[in-house]
């Protein structure tokens, strides 16, 4: 078997190129791999010596990927936790592991299930760190690149990943307690009488509450637009709108706020929380484990 490239290398350096692919940023990606921004600097001049190629470009914007770095990126999300595992073998201990796992979910499933991680992870793996990433449009292509861990996300599936649910919460009507709605039963007519609050998590993407009551031959009149369920219940207080969201998401809000439940006049589908992961991390133990863990916080929850 002839290995004359990787006896001349340093594979400690792959890591760090990863972490600068990623950030863009030889400051960012110093900070993230514990080093001056000098010795960072240094790495990727080692790293440029190594593959031939300038790999980060200087722009009026920052630093760009070249071709070949943006090669290197999609192989390094699969190769490196290979790497790691052979390393490590099959045993996983969570009491002596320091791992950073890193889980993406919109703001209510941050809400609710990163306390309850945190303590868990504290017990269990008090070496190991959690990171919770914000939602955004390139969740998907971040879990498939090895940037994201695991991601949660209501109802849609992506062909890319292995997806469960988690979690399932039916979807209740929230207003100001001061609405003119506020003590009377929803009907159809009362509930389209009054602007909505609309959530758009994915710009490009329809909603769920939209698409279910379109398919009924309904239409609301949108009063405002917001990107997370945490926002559209805070929006609603001391207005005329009405939110249309998970109980989960609403029931966190109750007591900061003037607003009130009511069960919606439409039967929607209720909103099943799924995780998500990539195929090649499937069989990762220290992965395995912290999915373990996700299932169990969304066990809880039920």
């Amino acid at each position: 078997m002839h290995m004359t490239h990787i006896r001349k290398s340093d594979l400690n350096l792959l890591p760090a190129l990863a972490v600068l692919l990623e950030e863009r940023s030889i400051s960012k990606a110093a900070d993230r791999h514990h080093l001056s921004q000098p010795a960072m600097s240094r790495v990727l001049q080692r790293l440029r010596d190594v593959f031939g190629d300038q790999l980060l470009v200087r722009t009026r914007g920052g630093y760009t990927l070249t071709g070949r770095a943006r090669r290197l990126q999609e192989e390094l999300s699969l190769v490196l936790p290979r790497i790691d595992s052979l390393l490590r073998g099959d045993a996983f201990d969570p009491a002596t592991a320091e791992e950073r796992f890193r889980l993406c979910c919109p703001d209510y499933l941050s809400r609710l299930f990163a306390p309850r991680l945190a303590e868990r992870l504290s017990l269990a793996a008090p070496g190991s760190t959690l990171e919770i990433v914000p939602w955004h449009e390139n969740a998907v292509e971040d879990v498939a690149r090895g940037r994201i861990d695991a991601m949660l996300r209501p109802n849609r599936i992506s062909p890319l990943l292995h997806s469960e649910e988690v979690l399932r919460s039916e979807m209740v009507c929230v207003m100001s307690s001061d609405h003119p709605l506020s003590q009377r039963r929803l009907t159809m007519k009362s509930y389209l009488a009054f602007p909505h609050v609309r959530v758009s998590v994915m710009t490009s993407e329809s909603t769920m509450v939209d698409e279910q009551l379109m398919a009924a031959g309904h239409h609301r009149g949108i009063g405002l637009r917001v990107p997370y369920f945490g926002s559209a219940v805070l929006a609603v207080e001391n207005t005329r709108l009405i939110a249309t969201v998970p109980r989960a998401a609403a029931q966190q809000y109750m007591r900061e706020l003037q607003v009130c439940i009511a069960s919606p006049p439409f039967k929607f589908e209720p909103i099943r929380i799924l995780m998500s992961w990539h195929p090649s991390t499937h069989q990762e133990p220290a992965l395995q484990w912290f999915r373990a863990l996700v299932r169990e916080v969304g066990a809880d929850l039920k």
